[in-house]
């Protein structure tokens, strides 16, 4: 309510795909709030499932995440959908764009655990300097290239 009454920018990181079947009433009660929703494939189908949305076709799905009711009528709902090796999908002003993934070797990924999380950290960064979409996707995907080649989730030693 407060980042409303403010016009704050708030997110949702989707976060795992049993959370809105086991808290789907809370989510429920903040995605109103929510300007930007992240997620990746898994966690976007599995809302759509308990969410209704009968699309397993992740442009659609981001397409009526960004139409579900929102409290914040001073920006539209930005929702972002990671999918791996895949492009991410961008549903953003009522256009879905999709973002290929910086290339790396099979032999340079070491550990996926907490990509999506620096995706969204690499992206938030990003967008909290104003700066356009692909700038902030861009950094997310650098973000996560950067901590699937370390073990854990800890940055690499500088260079």
């Amino acid at each position: 309510e407060h980042a409303v009454a403010a016009n704050k920018c708030f997110s949702m990181n989707l976060s795992a795909p049993f959370l809105s079947q086991f808290f789907n009433e809370p989510m429920k009660r903040v995605l109103p709030f929510c300007d930007i929703v992240f997620g990746n494939e898994d966690e976007a189908r599995a809302f759509a499932k308990d969410f209704d949305i009968n699309s397993t076709d992740l442009a659609e799905i981001a397409k009526k995440v960004a139409a579900m009711p929102k409290n914040n009528s001073k920006r539209s709902r930005i929702v972002i959908f990671t999918q791996g090796a895949e492009p991410a999908v961008v549903y953003m002003d009522g256009k879905v764009k999709e973002y290929p993934v910086l290339p790396i070797a099979a032999e340079n990924i070491v550990d996926t655990n907490g990509a999506g999380d620096a995706f969204v950290g690499g992206f938030l960064a990003e967008y909290v300097k104003n700066s356009d979409i692909e700038t902030c996707v861009r950094n997310g995907m650098h973000a996560a290239h950067m901590i699937i080649q370390v073990s854990g989730c800890s940055l690499p030693e500088r260079q």
